[in-house]
């Protein structure tokens, strides 16, 4: 018999059984099907971004009011506590000066009794004497709060410090020139501080210096004596 086979074409020789590819002459799937899913995903993005920009703007705007917000409740604590502090240095220093403010007061009410109560004769003698009993009642006051009156001796070194030029009186002494000469107003020293709160007014003396004097010019010649003639 003859064999009638017909040999298979080259490149089929391995693909025995296999129908042949026509799948290239059809129309041809898309390769890329991802390519058509993400079209529509790309053209959200830009919505979904000015969406995220919108919401991190408003939070941002509610950030920024809330702070506001806390700023202007701390400042009105602060201007609180400021107020607070002033009034209690007011009464703390009302309470140092407490002492000071009765006997001033009972100073006042002594004046006024004194004042309505005046003699008819009353002259400057004693004016003069009321009125010192009223300045050492001061006095006394102010040695309770700390406070002494001092006042220089005559002769004495002046102290800029604790005594203050108001004059000056003229002396041919040049020993004493500089020193103080008499006291016009006391000086009151704070104790603790050990400073004063009002220096003591002073007149100092100062040289003067002597006038030129004219020479001496010596003593007088003696009058000429006329000679006579005895016979």
């Amino acid at each position: 018999m003859v064999d009638t086979a017909q040999p298979a074409p080259e490149g089929l020789e391995g693909d025995k059984g296999q129908p042949p590819d026509t799948a290239q002459d059809g129309p041809q799937p898309d390769q890329h099907p991802q390519r058509d899913q993400q079209k529509p995903e790309s053209a959200d993005q830009p919505a979904d971004a000015s969406t995220e920009i919108l919401q991190a703007l408003q939070e941002l705007a509610d950030s920024s009011e809330r702070y506001h917000v806390r700023a202007e409740h701390r400042e009105g604590v602060i201007d609180h506590l400021h107020s607070e502090v002033d009034r209690l240095r007011r009464g703390e220093r009302r309470g140092l000066l407490r002492p000071l403010l009765v006997e001033m007061c009972r100073l006042r009410n002594d004046l006024l009794r004194q004042a309505d109560d005046l003699p008819p004769d009353f002259d400057a003698e004693r004016a003069r004497g009321l009125l010192r009993s009223y300045a050492d009642s001061m006095e006394l006051v102010l040695e309770d709060n700390g406070v002494v009156t001092y006042a220089p001796e005559e002769g004495t070194i002046f102290e800029p410090r604790m005594q203050r030029r108001a004059g000056g009186e003229p002396t041919s002494d040049p020993a004493v020139a500089g020193r103080v000469a008499r006291v016009r107003r006391h000086g009151y020293l704070d104790v603790e501080a050990n400073t004063p709160i009002t220096p003591a007014e002073v007149v100092l003396f100062s040289a003067v210096s002597a006038a030129p004097t004219a020479p001496d010019p010596g003593p007088d010649p003696a009058p000429a004596t006329e000679e006579r003639n005895e016979p």
